[in-house]
């Protein structure tokens, strides 16, 4: 017997796809709103954003219909973005940690 409610059917996997986009929406906006007070950061975390709805927006079958991508496609693409969106949130993290340290240490010295 076949299991048609697993975590890969197409209706499990569009809900997390339209999660990531909501998710990624979210996330670009408030990068937008920090443009102001810190371009840099602002326009990283919008990247970060930006990276996870397109990860999202891939993994959609309208959009593998709309540029007659594959399934297998589709997924390497949504794949890179979520990668992408992980690498730029552990780069940003790792760039933040550094400069409140060395923010610390001049201030002690």
């Amino acid at each position: 017997m076949i299991d048609t409610n697993s975590a890969t059917s197409p209706a499990s996997f569009s809900v997390v796809a339209a999660l990531a986009m909501l998710f990624g929406a979210l996330v670009f906006g408030y990068g937008l709103l920090l443009v102001p007070s810190s371009v840099l950061g602002g326009v990283w975390i919008a990247a970060i954003g930006l990276s996870l709805a397109l990860s999202g927006v891939f993994a959609t079958e309208r959009v593998g219909k709309r540029f007659a991508r594959s399934a297998a496609a589709r997924r390497k693409f949504s794949l890179a973005f979520a990668v992408l969106a992980v690498v730029l949130l552990v780069a940003f993290a790792a760039i933040n940690g550094a400069s409140f340290e060395s923010a610390a240490i001049e201030r002690s010295g």
